[in-house]
This record gives structure tokens, sequence and C-alpha cells, in this order.
């Protein structure tokens, strides 16, 4: 006799090929799949109901060592269950309202809701990402962005670039014409506008169903870009920066990309520190996309900001734990290319650290990532196609 272990995503086809009855399918796999969520502050008297609650479907909860004695008022709790555990407990809490369990019960609820990313199309273009996955290809009409500066300057090098770009795969091209660089001095919206406005025309006067984002975070720039043909507006600052942002959003119905940045490009990686990174992050997140959804924003993709604001230790803990951005149910944006912390690791210059950029984006993908924003068009579409092909195999 001998053993096998098999993952979640293997156990449909292996109940069937053990002649299983399909009926009891869905019980089986909702028993296989443990889910472990961590609970922010809860209050000590109510972690401690909680505990019991869990112990009593068959799951169980960590708190802190000073819940059970009364020591600490409030706690993190990481909750572990089974989906059905999860239920039972969730239904029991209706009615234990007190010590902050209502609260508990409507986080769970929402955590647990399995809803398909909301697909978006973009002219002609679908962009379904419960299934595929997608490339931003950059353009930068700068000359002093960190990777490109400079080369993509002349109108007629931007338009090539991006007829490159969209011939290798690229699914949307993001058309920058003020660096965000560490350390870089903010741009005049003038400048800005004659840098990205003149390219993009005539990137939509060739490529009518290309779709094109304006990476921007000046609500004139991106309202003039939308008035040109632009599509989506990718603000590094979440919408926070230029108050004008969310009402041009609104007015174009346009798609937007939330990053999280922590300072300005001029002062954001002057020892950044985060107490707890990881929550820092989701506590963003949550108001940012509360705040637009009431301002009636709701096409919203989220990005985590790999180099903006963040240590080295931050970015690969950023990767590492990206699933934890999953549970928006929105997608999500990457952009680690040729990015300094690559560098550190690999002792590589800017203009070879593909193969480290693959394997941060290799690892992105396999973590949540739906979108990458990459300079390397080509190699990243291979990457895909190999990545679906296997995880589809």
């Amino acid at each position: 006799m001998i053993a096998r272990k098999i993952n979640k995503n293997e156990l449909t086809e292996e109940l069937s090929k053990a002649g299983v009855d399909e009926k009891a399918f869905g019980i089986f796999e909702m028993k296989s799949e443990t889910l472990i969520f961590k609970l922010y502050d809860v209050d000590a008297r109510g972690a401690n109901i909680l505990k019991q609650e869990f112990l009593s479907k068959g799951g169980d909860v960590a708190v802190n060592k000073n819940v059970a004695s009364f020591k600490t008022p409030r706690t993190d709790a990481i909750a572990i269950g089974t989906q059905k555990t999860y239920e039972e407990v969730i239904k029991k809490l209706e009615s234990e309202t007190y010590f902050g369990l209502s609260a508990v019960k409507e986080t769970l609820k929402k955590a647990l809701s399995k809803k398909q990313i909301p697909a978006l199309k973009i002219r002609e273009k679908v962009f379904d990402f419960s299934n595929a996955h997608y490339i931003m290809g950059i353009l930068n009409v700068t000359p002093d962005s960190f990777s490109d500066g400079g080369k993509f300057l002349s109108f007629e090098s931007a338009i090539k670039h991006a007829e490159e770009m969209l011939a290798m795969g690229a699914d949307i091209i993001d058309i920058g014409g003020e660096s965000t660089r560490p350390g870089a001095n903010a741009v005049v919206e003038e400048s800005e506008l004659k840098r990205v406005i003149p390219v993009l025309k005539a990137l939509r006067g060739n490529f009518n169903d290309a779709v094109i984002s304006i990476d921007t975070y000046k609500s004139r720039v991106a309202k003039e870009a939308l008035e040109n043909g632009a599509d989506i507006i990718n603000d590094i600052s979440g919408l926070r920066f230029d108050p004008g942002m969310a009402k041009v959003a609104k007015d174009f119905n346009a798609p937007v990309v939330i990053m999280h940045i922590k300072g300005t490009p001029k002062d954001m990686q002057k020892n950044p520190v985060y107490e707890d990174l990881i929550k820092e992050l989701l506590e963003y997140f949550y108001e940012r996309i509360d705040t637009l959804n009431k301002q009636g924003i709701e096409q919203i993709i989220i990005d985590p900001g790999i180099g903006f604001g963040k240590a080295l230790d931050d970015n690969l803990k950023l990767i590492k734990h990206l699933q934890a951005f999953t549970i928006f149910n929105l997608p999500i944006l990457v952009g680690t290319s040729r990015k300094s912390f690559i560098g550190h690791i690999t002792g590589e210059p800017i203009d070879e650290r593909l193969t480290g950029t693959l394997a941060a984006n290799a690892i992105a993908l396999a973590n949540g990532a739906n979108i990458l924003r990459v300079h390397d068009v080509k190699p990243h579409k291979e990457l895909i196609k190999m990545f679906e092909a296997i995880k589809n195999a």
C-alpha cells in the first residue's frame, strides 16, 4: 500500500477516479478545505466566546495568551475551520450580538463570500479576471523614469514602442508623463499634458480597439486623457492627492487603479516603517474602496504599490502574502518590473533584471495577481501562458 498527498484543486478529479457518488462531491469539497482568517482587534470577551463556538463545531480560534485570564481587553484572533464550521458558527452568532460579536459575524460572512471577480468590458475587450491574467505594458514618455527615462520621449519612438507592445500581446498600454521613481520631483500639469496627449491621440487613431490607461494623479490630466481616448485611470495615490480625481472617474465611468503609497514619490523611500504591513494596507484598501463606492465608483483595481514607500523586506512580504488582498474580490495589479528590490536580491543593474522580475511575477500570479505591469511584454506573455496551462492542466 502507498499513500499520495493531494491538494484541494485535485480533489474533484480524485473523487471521480475513486468512484465516489457525484452527489457527495460537494460535501467532501466543503470538508476538505481548512480556512484561516485573522481578525484584528477583537474584544477579549467576544474572542473567548468565539473560541468556544469554533471548538464546538470542530474548529478553533487562536488568541492572545492573556485572554483566558482577562488580563488583556482586546486581542487579534486567528480562526481555523472548514467552510461548514464557519457557516455553523456564523449561524450561532446571529443570537450572540454582544462583545463585538455582531461585527465579527459580518466580517466573517463577507470574508467567506465566494463571488467571482467582476469582469470589465472596455471597448471590445472583456477582462475575465476569474479565468485569465493580463499584461499592462509600460509606456513612459518622460526624461527621467528609473528604467527607460528618455528612451520613448520622442513622439515617434513612443508610438513605435506602443505598437510593438501591442503586437507582443499587451492587453493595456499604460501611458505616463511624470516619473514617480523614488526622489522624483513633481511635474507641472502643462508639461505632463504636452507629453501624453499627442501620443494618446495618435495611439487611439492608429489602434481603435487598444485599451489605454493614463498613469497620473492629477485630475486635469486624467480628464483630458479620457477625453482623448484613454479608458482607465491609474493613480498611484489611490485618488487621494487630487480631490477632483474621483469626480473625473465618476463622470467618465472610468475604471480606476488605486495604489497604496506611503508619502509621495519625493519622500516615500526615506525610511518607510510599518507596525503591521499587511494590516495597514488592508485598512487602506478597505477605506479607499468604501469611500469610492459611496462616490459611485465601483470599477476598481487594487495595487499594493511594490516599491512605493516600502523597504526591501516589505516588497518581498507583499508578494509572499498577496493572497491577503483577494478578500476584496477585486482585480489585483502588481508592478515589480525591474525595481530596485530585485537588484538588491540579484545584484543586477536595471536593464538586466528580467529574470528576477519574471520570478517575482510568477509568485505574484500564484498568489492572486490578475494584471502584471511590465516593461518586457513578450516574456511575460509567455509566463502567463505557461502559468495558465499548468493551473488548468
